[in-house]
């Protein structure tokens, strides 16, 4: 694995919330995720001073998908019916994170909140 690479597999691992996903996936999976997210985010216009920083929220929502979490399951109950229901269209936080920090591209920073 190359360095870029190796930088953005190590982060995932600080994300909190991701630390159960990664463990559901092996590390060819993660390997792929993360080679994907940084092909993605260079034809979105990072850059080598802030690929990792987009990449590797790209590849955490690549990681969160693939380990099927149940973390876009929202519930309805009323006292005789209850429903639940995927109500983000495939959308987390890291995705959100990753649009956020590529709509700022076109400003020439990344800023985070």
């Amino acid at each position: 694995m190359d360095e870029l690479a190796q930088k953005i597999s190590e982060r995932l691992k600080l994300f909190p919330n991701l630390k159960e996903t990664l463990t559901k996936l092996d590390n060819g999976a993660i390997t792929a995720f993360v080679e994907d997210a940084i092909d993605q985010a260079r034809v979105d216009g990072f850059t080598e001073s802030n690929i990792v920083r987009g990449a590797s929220f790209l590849a955490a929502h690549f990681c969160n998908l693939a380990s099927n979490s149940d973390t876009n399951i929202s519930k309805q109950q009323a006292s005789v019916l209850s429903i639940e229901y995927f109500d983000r269209g495939g959308s987390d936080d890291y995705l959100v994170e990753y649009k956020r920090l590529k709509k700022s591209l076109t400003q020439n920073t990344i800023r985070f909140l």
